[in-house]
């Protein structure tokens, strides 16, 4: 089937809740429907087995009009489906549909605590995103949001934790985090254990709030490109050219080949660089800590070939509007083959140590097992959706960029465990290794860069593209000026989270770092909304004066 007919495919099953058909772009298609009609609709979605839930976009149109909207984004293939639901500010009421599609529950709760959507049926007795001081009834990615209104309160959504954790019997709760050292991010977990066995999960994220999401509206489509590399310093090159892609598409500006090819280039080297870094924390968690040093140091390798090709080793700053600032030339190309080819003989070799050795194998083989049902359920992205045999990868489902000319295998496994997770990753890169060589021998010639206008055309665009860690979709909303009117993130990471707090409940406790890391989390990837900082004691500052004194990011 093709675009068109898969779209009419999803048209036919909404006809009965659509009230309107808006085409915003010729790969989507948005249905308009009422809030009430919304948990029905998805239902119709889910039973005819129509793409799957991908992010939950919500908007203030702004207080003259009145109005909110929550847009339910559905992806099948290179298709996609955005429900769009209208209520009015004083009544934000909608439907929750965690019910159907557990990964919503993350959406839902961010739609309710940056926006002030009620969701009828979501617990919001604690806190997910913003902090625990953040007072009542203010919503920091509403239009009318002013830092003065973020005077602190008392802490009163902590739960209390009975004195030593203990509840009755050998039930306990076991806090980790968010300062912890199995962790490399801030993040709060609370595990309630009978013994040794794991009976309830829950966490906590919001640690590492930057302000992004709500610092772009006030900066230009130019300055916003390295504003989102800074989402994540480990897929900074991913963040950019999504953000690129998405830009370009409302500007009706095709980047050169040559410019695609090289994104793809340094997206190849960057994946490498993303596993290798994985493989080494998760051979660290199961206490290998041989393979994380030899893991580590390869690390180093791709790390000097990008900061060769780019001239940096974190925030690539690869891309600009319109193309990339950085060609490859024959000395630079030989390089770049030469570190390939050593990282390919060893990553063949911790393939083999991550299949054979046996402490490693007790650690992952059959830990966290999901079934190609469940990572269905889950909403799973990524490597760890391919481990349990769900073919998701946006890189060859939608093709973009170089994708299309140099393209890559998919790779999978059915066993759905840690170990398997391992293989995906390790064997992800041996296709990016053959990816990159492709590229270097087929290099396109031409420019660098297209001209972009400063002043965006007025519409709304989603850019979805495959991250290490899965898929990344950017939803873009211009008014035709020189800023966004709306950027919104939806990382891989937030998406699998389910999946671990799932899976968690019925193991040991000693599983439960080995959990966290298998499915690669990114905590500063999850938090990129919003945040006040008061650098002067108890004064609260305006954007503005924030801006003055040279201030980009608004961190806690």
């Amino acid at each position: 089937m093709n675009i068109e007919q898969i779209l009419q495919a999803a048209e036919k099953i909404l006809e009965p809740w659509n009230k309107e058909t808006l085409r915003p772009e010729a790969n989507r298609v948005d249905i308009v429907m009422q809030a009430d009609d919304l948990h029905a609709a998805t239902v119709a979605l889910h039973e005819a087995h129509w793409g799957y839930l991908s992010a939950i976009t919500g908007m203030d149109l702004g207080v003259d009009s009145g109005q909110m909207e929550a847009l339910y984004h559905f992806c099948s293939g290179p298709a996609i489906v955005s429900l769009r639901v209208r209520v009015p500010r004083e009544n934000t009421s909608i439907p929750s549909i965690a019910d159907i599609l557990p990964p919503a529950i993350f959406f839902e709760r961010e739609l309710s605590e940056t926006l002030g959507f009620k969701v009828a049926g979501l617990d919001e007795s604690d806190r997910l995103f913003i902090p625990d001081d953040w007072p009542p009834d203010v919503y920091p990615l509403r239009a009318d949001f002013s830092p003065e209104q973020a005077t602190p309160v008392a802490e009163k959504h902590v739960e209390e934790i009975p004195e030593q954790g203990m509840l009755t019997g050998n039930t306990f709760v076991i806090p980790i985090g968010p300062q912890h050292p199995a962790l490399k991010e801030p993040g709060h977990f609370q595990f309630t254990v009978d013994g040794e066995i794991v009976t309830g999960a829950k966490m906590r994220l919001g640690y590492a709030h930057r302000g992004i999401e709500k610092a772009a509206e006030s900066r230009s489509w130019f300055q916003n490109l390295y504003l989102f590399e800074r989402v994540c310093g480990i897929c900074s090159h991913t963040h950019a050219m999504a953000y690129c892609m998405g830009v370009e598409k409302l500007a009706q500006v095709e980047a050169p080949p040559r410019a695609h090819a090289i994104r793809e280039l340094v997206a190849g080297l960057e994946r490498i660089h993303s596993h290798l870094l994985w493989l080494g924390v998760a051979a660290h968690e199961a206490g290998f800590d041989t393979l994380f040093m030899y893991s580590w140091r390869d690390r180093e390798t791709v790390m000097n070939l990008l900061e060769q090709v780019t001239g940096n080793r974190v925030n690539y700053s690869a891309n600009v509007l319109g193309g990339v600032k950085c060609d490859i030339g024959a000395e630079q190309a030989e390089k770049i083959k030469e570190g390939v080819d050593y990282l390919e003989t060893r990553i063949r070799h911790y393939l083999e140590v991550v299949t054979t050795d046996a402490m490693f194998l007790n650690r992952t083989r059959g830990i966290g097992s999901i079934t190609a049902a469940e990572a269905e359920r889950f909403g799973l992205l990524g490597p760890t959706a391919r481990a349990s045999g769900l073919m998701r990868d946006v890189r060859i489902e939608a093709p973009y960029g170089a994708y299309v000319r140099y393209p890559v295998s998919l790779v999978t496994r059915t066993n759905g465990d840690l170990e398997a997770r391992c293989e995906v990753r390790l064997e992800e890169l041996l296709v990016s290794c053959f990816a990159i060589r492709a590229i270097l021998d087929n290099m396109p010639d031409g420019p660098l860069t297209v001209r972009m206008p400063r002043k965006i055309p007025a519409g709304e665009t989603i850019s979805r593209v495959e991250a290490p860690r899965g898929e990344l979709l950017y939803f873009i909303k211009s008014n035709g000026g020189e800023n966004p009117a709306r950027v919104h993130v939806r990382t891989p990471s937030l998406c699998n989270w389910v999946s671990v707090l799932e899976k968690a409940v019925g193991r040991q406790l000693a599983d439960v770092p080995m959990l966290i890391a298998g499915m690669d989390p990114c905590f500063s990837c999850n938090d990129r909304l919003v945040s006040v900082v008061r650098p002067h004691g108890s004064e609260i500052l305006s954007w503005t004066q924030l801006r003055k004194l040279g201030i980009e990011y608004y961190s806690r």
